[in-house]
């Protein structure tokens, strides 16, 4: 018996999704072919044909060939229009196999994948399955043509076929790194001058970034933003979106960061408490993690209209500190925000609205989700895991408050490059009259204009 290279277990061979197997007669007796157990013809054949080859039966078009047996005449047949590959599951003993050409669609992928593993079970949204024994979680996984292992869902269906080399049920535990860059798709990639989901994004060659540049972003793909999403606030998210993009000069990624998701992938569990006015008051903590711990990155909240370029933030980088924000003396006067929220006072208060995570310094490496999930309020909305001196300052005017920063006529160091509707924004009614709300309502209109497709 044949195994798959690198491998004890043997393979067994699907169409379709149905299970096959070899049977041997006794000795010196016929042998039954592959064809016995499932016609693996992709068209129709007559009823009458022989499926037994006989020692005697040894033309070349009848003779058994291969693992699992098939028909040499059948193997041609296949070629024509076929696109088998190889399914392995994490702890499962032998191989199988499926042709993809038969199948439409990763609905029915999963189909098969149920009916070739009977004890799992689609979860959720489909991007695991479940092992109804044991509980364990299963992620489908792919290798495509260029070696790289995939998630199975994340291209188009026929590209997934064309691409395709190998089919891999891979454990959850063991697949959180495609998780998340599932997760983390960004929203915006680097290029001379590119359309991203219908926005135009001025940017540098990233192959001529110099080496601080490089050392600022973790890599030369671009500089990462991950921006706080919730439900309530979608179009106050895709306008800061939109308002990033179209003012950056250099390469950026826009990441958003959903709790449900981060739930769904296990790097986010504490219960949401009475005074979380949004989703992410916590899981904004997780940047440096969802950075990989490299480079610098940037968290902001998803209520910003940004008015200048990106690139300026990111020249006011410096190494020596963990992170860098606008250090706020804010004590909001109003006891309510946004859609009636609770506001609440406390030390240092919007400093981690908007922050630049220096993720490579090992203090922020003990942001972990384990410590994310557990910490009070006050230990993260406070920076306690720094001291004073790891915390840097950027000037007011990239966070800048709405109801509490004021632009000083003639003096253009106050004027804003970066508005924050921390109250409340023009997307909720009882706020469309507030300040700076014609500025974030144009660029609405713009956004809307442009029929720009959303990125998430």
């Amino acid at each position: 018996m044949s195994t798959v290279k690198g491998s004890d277990r043997p393979e067994f061979e699907y169409s379709g999704g149905l299970k096959t197997e070899l049977t041997l007669a006794l000795p010196g007796g016929a042998k039954r072919g592959f064809a016995d157990t499932v016609d693996l013809s992709l068209e129709n054949s007559s009823e009458d044909e022989s499926s037994v080859v006989t020692q005697s039966d040894s033309s070349p078009e009848n003779q058994v060939v291969g693992w699992p047996p098939v028909r040499s005449y059948k193997k041609k047949v296949m070629k024509k229009g076929s696109k088998f590959v190889k399914v392995a599951m994490d702890g499962a003993p032998y191989l199988r196999k499926i042709d993809l050409q038969l199948h439409n669609s990763y609905q029915e992928l999963l189909g098969v994948f149920e009916d070739m593993f009977t004890f799992l079970t689609i979860f959720g949204n489909e991007r695991k399955m479940v092992d109804s024994t044991n509980g364990l979680e299963y992620v489908p996984t792919y290798e495509d043509k260029d070696g790289d292992w995939m998630l199975v869902g994340d291209v188009p269906w026929r590209m997934f076929v064309e691409s395709c080399k190998r089919l891999r049920l891979m454990k959850s535990s063991e697949a959180i790194g495609l998780l998340l860059s599932f997760l983390l798709e960004p929203m915006a990639g680097a290029a001379d001058l590119h359309r991203s989901n219908g926005v135009e994004v001025k940017n540098s060659d990233p192959n001529s970034m110099n080496s601080s540049e490089i050392h600022r972003n973790g890599n030369a793909k671009g500089f990462k933003i991950f921006v706080g999403y919730d439900p309530r606030e979608d179009i106050a998210y895709e306008v800061c979106r939109y308002s990033l993009l179209k003012r950056a000069s250099i390469p950026i990624e826009i990441f958003p960061i959903k709790q449900s998701e981060l739930r769904e992938l296990g790097v986010y569990w504490r219960e949401r408490g009475k005074l979380e006015s949004t989703e992410f008051s916590f899981s904004r903590f997780l940047t440096p993690y969802l950075a990989n711990y490299e480079g610098w990155a940037m968290f902001m909240d998803c209520d910003f209209l940004y008015l200048d370029d990106i690139k300026k933030l990111v020249d006011l980088i410096d190494d020596k500190y963990a992170i860098m924000c606008v250090q706020h003396d804010y004590t909001p006067k109003e006891t309510t925000k946004m859609d009636g929220a609770v506001q609440t006072v406390y030390p240092r208060k919007n400093w981690s609205s908007m922050v630049l995570y220096n993720c490579g310094h090992p203090k922020n490496r003990s942001l972990t989700p384990e410590l994310v999930n557990k910490e009070s309020g006050a230990f993260l909305h406070r920076f306690q895991w720094l001291d004073d001196d790891e915390i840097g300052e950027i000037p007011f005017v990239w966070n800048f408050l709405v109801g509490h920063n004021k632009v000083v006529e003639g003096d253009e160091s106050t004027f804003p490059k970066a508005i924050h509707y921390t109250l409340g924004g023009p997307w909720f009614k009882e706020w469309k009259d507030c300040e700076f709300g014609d500025l974030w309502l144009s660029e609405l209109e713009e956004y809307q204009k442009g029929d720009v497709t959303k990125g998430d």
